[in-house]
C-alpha cells in the first residue's frame, strides 16, 4: 500500500477487534469499546479477551481474533506489553492488515523494550505482514460529525481510552508523538474552546513503524485538512520531512504549525524516558524549521491557539495579510498605546489615511478630540458624542470597520469591544457579527468588560468563526502569524 493509502486504511477501517476489551468501566479496553459505540462508529466491532464470557455493549466477547470468521482490518491492542507478541502472531495468520498498540514498555524502558521490539520485528516481517501504529500510544481520532449535530450523526472514529462526547468536525488534523494530544488534553481544549474544529488526532507514540511522514504525506494531499499541528519529539526522516513540509507551502489552502520537544539537554533526557527517541541538538532542529518554512510554536497552548486562527480563517475563506498593515479600533487611549509597542515588536504597521478617509472620520469625531492620521482609532470619543447625540454606538463601530475593510492598504483589523449588560442595546454586539462575519479579511477581537457578558459575545462571535483573544498580546501575536504564514508561501 501507498502511504496515503495505508493511513486512509488505518482511519477508516470496516471492523476492528479490540484486544483487552473489558467490562470494568475503569480499564482501558472498556473505554475503547465506549467511545467506538457511543461515538457512532459504524463498522463492525469485536470485543477480545479471553478471560470474559457474555457480551460488552450488546456485542459478544471472542476469545481470539481466530475464532472470528468475518473479516477485521483493524486490531487494537490494549493489553500488558508482553502478551502482545503471542497475540500479534494470531493477528497475522488472521490475515489482519493494521495494528494500534496502545501499550507501553518498549524503547523507552530500555534492554527488554528493545526485546519486544525485536519480537516484533521478527513476527511482521519487518511489517510487512501488518502494519503498526506505537506502541505508547492512544490511537486515533477521526471526526465525522460535530457532538451537536441536528441530525443526531455525531461520530467517527475513536480509539483513544479517553472517552470523547464534545467535539467539532473542522479543518484541524494533529499528529504527535504524545498521546495527550489525543487524550486528557484535547478533551481539555475541546471543551474549553469549543470553536476548536478538528478533523483528525493521530498519536505515533515510539513510531516502529508508522511515523509522522505517512501522516503527514496523506494530510497533505487530504481536502478535508487545512491545518497540520505537529508535536514530536525525534524525526524519523529529517530530509523527507522538509520535502513535505515545502510540498505543503505550495499549496494555498495548508499551513503546517510545529511544536518540538527535546530541545534543551533536559528535555532530551525526559524525551528518551517517554519515547525512547534520541532527540536532535538544538542547531540541527532550528535548521530543519527553517528549511521546513514552517510556523515554529514554543508551547502546546501557542499550537493550538495559532491552529484554531488558521481554521478559522480557511473555514470563512479570508484572504491572508501578507505586508502586515492592519488598523486597530480601541475604547481606551492607553490600550491603543500598548498595541502600538506591540504591533511595533512584531513589524505590523498601520497605515496612514487618505484625505477622503480622514475627513469622514473627522464628522464621526467629537471636535474636542479629532482621530489619528494614521489606522489606530481610539473610538470612545466617537462614542461618547454618538451617545450625545442618540445615535447608537454599535451601529456607528460596525459603519467604521465597514468603511476600514473597504481601504486597500487595510489588510485586516484588532478590535477591542467592551462588554456589558447595561450597555448591551447600546452596543449592539449581534448586530456587529452579522454585519462582519462575511468579510475577505480577517478581524480579531479583545473583549473586555463583565465576565458574563464576555462569554456571551465570545460565544456569538465563535460561530461565526471570529477570532477572540484573551489579551492584546496574543491578538497581535496570532495576526502576525497569518503575515509570516503568507511570506513563507510567497519564498516557497
Amino acid at each position: 500500500m501507498s502511504n496515503n493509502n495505508i493511513i486512509n486504511f488505518f482511519l477508516n477501517p470496516k471492523s476492528v477487534a479490540v484486544i483487552g476489551a473489558s467490562k470494568n468501566p475503569t480499564k482501558g479496553g472498556h473505554r475503547i469499546m465506549d467511545n467506538l459505540i457511543s461515538n457512532n462508529f459504524k463498522g463492525k466491532i469485536f470485543p477480545i479477551n479471553p478471560n470474559s464470557d457474555g457480551d460488552l455493549f450488546g456485542l459478544e466477547f471472542k476469545k481470539s481474533v481466530l475464532d472470528i470468521q468475518e473479516e477485521i482490518d483493524l486490531a487494537i491492542f490494549y493489553i500488558p506489553n508482553q502478551k502482545i507478541p503471542a497475540i500479534l502472531e494470531e493477528c497475522v495468520k488472521k490475515g489482519i492488515k493494521g495494528a494500534i498498540i496502545e501499550a507501553s514498555g518498549f524503547e523507552e524502558v530500555g534492554d527488554k523494550g528493545y526485546e519486544l521490539k525485536d519480537q516484533i520485528l521478527k513476527i511482521t516481517n519487518n511489517f510487512s505482514k501488518i502494519r503498526i501504529l506505537g506502541p505508547n500510544c492512544m490511537g486515533l481520532t477521526r471526526i465525522d460529525e460535530s457532538s451537536n449535530s441536528k441530525d443526531n450523526e455525531k461520530g467517527g472514529f475513536f480509539t483513544s481510552f479517553a472517552v470523547f462526547y464534545k467535539y467539532k468536525k473542522g479543518n484541524i488534523a494533529i499528529i504527535s508523538q504524545s498521546g495527550m494530544l489525543n487524550g486528557g488534553y484535547l478533551m481539555y481544549l475541546m471543551e474549553k474552546y469549543p470553536d476548536l474544529g478538528i478533523r483528525y488526532s493521530c498519536t505515533i507514540g515510539n513510531k516502529m513503524d508508522l511515523s509522522e511522514i505517512e501522516f503527514l504525506e496523506s494530510f497533505i494531499e487530504d481536502p478535508s485538512v487545512n491545518v497540520i499541528a505537529i508535536y514530536l519529539e525525534s524525526f524519523k526522516n529529517p530530509r523527507k520531512f522538509i520535502d513535505l513540509c515545502r510540498k505543503a507551502r505550495k499549496k494555498p489552502n495548508k499551513t503546517i504549525i510545529f511544536v518540538k520537544g527535546g530541545i534543551t539537554e533536559q528535555g532530551q533526557k525526559a524525551t528518551l524516558s517517554h519515547t525512547g527517541s534520541i532527540a536532535e541538538n538544538s542547531q540541527l532542529i532550528k535548521s530543519i524549521i527553517k528549511q521546513s518554512g514552517i510556523i515554529h510554536a514554543n508551547s502546546f497552548y501557542e499550537l493550538f491557539q495559532y491552529a484554531r486562527t488558521f481554521s478559522m480563517m480557511y473555514t470563512e475563506n479570508k484572504i491572508m495579510p501578507k505586508l502586515g498593515n492592519i488598523s486597530m479600533i480601541t475604547g481606551s487611549g492607553g490600550a491603543g498605546t500598548i498595541v502600538a509597542d506591540i504591533t511595533s515588536k512584531y513589524n505590523l504597521k498601520f497605515p496612514d489615511f487618505d484625505n477622503k478617509m480622514y475627513n469622514i472620520l473627522l464628522d464621526i469625531f467629537p471636535e474636542w478630540m479629532p482621530p489619528n492620521r494614521f489606522a489606530l482609532i481610539d473610538f470612545w470619543p466617537a462614542m461618547e458624542k454618538a451617545m450625545m447625540n442618540n445615535v447608537n454606538p454599535g451601529y456607528l463601530m460596525t459603519s467604521v470597520i465597514e468603511l476600514l475593510l473597504k481601504e486597500q492598504n487595510i489588510e485586516g483589523i484588532l478590535v477591542m469591544l467592551f462588554c456589558s449588560g447595561q450597555f448591551r442595546n447600546f452596543t449592539n454586539y449581534k448586530y456587529i457579527v452579522e454585519s462582519i462575519y462575511h468579510t475577505s479579511k480577517p478581524i480579531f477581537f479583545w473583549l473586555i468588560g463583565e465576565i458574563k457578558e464576555v462569554k456571551k459575545v465570545n460565544r456569538l462571535m465563535s460561530e461565526k468563526n471570529i477570532p477572540v483573544f484573551p489579551n492584546l498580546e496574543e491578538m497581535t501575536k496570532n495576526f502576525w502569524i497569518l503575515v509570516q504564514d503568507s511570506k513563507n508561501k510567497i519564498f516557497y
